[in-house]
């Protein structure tokens, strides 16, 4: 567990939480990558769309695809923040651990 102090609160952070974040971020990403995608892909290659029989109805198609593509963004972006915490994490850890043993003298 870390704690960081700031000017009025110091905030916890349970690296077990972290992890689970993350793990929960991949599985996001994974369906959206192996599922959303593949089905939107599917539907751009639909005579319904192409032919623009009923664009009317699927105007905001194209608005709705790129929105899709912008979450997708988020969730990476987001993912690559918490393995930075992560990664700090172990920084921390590693420059704890040799203050220790410098102090042991081991």
């Amino acid at each position: 567990m870390h704690t960081t102090q700031g000017s009025s609160a110091a905030i916890t952070i349970d690296p077990t939480e972290i992890t689970n974040i993350y793990k929960t971020l991949l599985a996001i990403m994974t369906d959206l990558e192996s599922n959303a995608l593949p089905a939107i892909e599917k539907i751009k290659d639909t005579n319904f769309y192409k032919a623009g029989k009923a664009m009317e109805a699927i105007e905001a198609y194209p608005d709705a695809n790129e929105k899709f593509m912008e979450l997708q963004d988020h969730y990476a972006r987001i993912s690559t923040l918490v393995i930075h915490t992560l990664e700090k994490m172990v920084e921390t850890d590693e420059a704890i651990a040799a203050k220790i043993i410098e102090a042991l003298e081991v």
